[in-house]
């Protein structure tokens, strides 16, 4: 084999690991993307109301599911999106015992929806489509706050 015939076989290897390598990186992305979702409600201690419920994480993993022009969540900052089989977590910043209510529907097929000893709702996703739904701290005199979940 010539120094040419080298020059190019290592060239092309060279090519190929880092095709193999961005192709990796690429599908380790997209399984992380769509990993469980762990979500605070944020509570006000005054109230006993939710105010706001927010990923534990502070990531939109939204934006890593759709694109720009198609992300179901663009202007909604209470809107989390997952998938098939992934876990959802609910829990309160101030410990209050809460519960979960879908209005039209459920992406859950069987879920206990109030909090339990751990002051936890963990459900696994079984449904796509796109759910509202409420919560309801104990002790808020005033309506449930209402989130949303998008699942594809």
């Amino acid at each position: 084999m010539n120094s040419q015939n080298i020059k190019l076989l290592k060239k092309m290897i060279s090519g190929l690991i880092l095709l193999i390598a961005t192709t990796s990186l690429a599908a380790f992305a997209a399984s992380n993307s769509a990993k469980d979702k762990e979500l605070l409600i944020h509570v006000d201690p005054s109230t006993h109301c939710a105010i706001k419920v927010t990923p534990s994480v502070n990531e939109s993993n939204c934006a890593l599911l759709y694109s720009e022009s198609k992300n179901p969540c663009r202007n909604d900052p209470e809107c989390v999106c997952s998938q098939k089989e992934k876990y959802i977590a609910w829990q309160t910043t101030t410990g209050d015992a809460f519960d979960i209510r879908f209005t039209e529907g459920s992406p859950f097929k069987r879920c206990e929806y109030q909090a339990g000893r751990d002051g936890e709702v963990r459900c696994k996703i079984k449904n796509t489509g796109d759910y509202y739904y409420e919560v309801n701290v104990k002790g808020c005199a005033t309506n449930p706050y209402d989130p949303r979940i998008v699942v594809q």
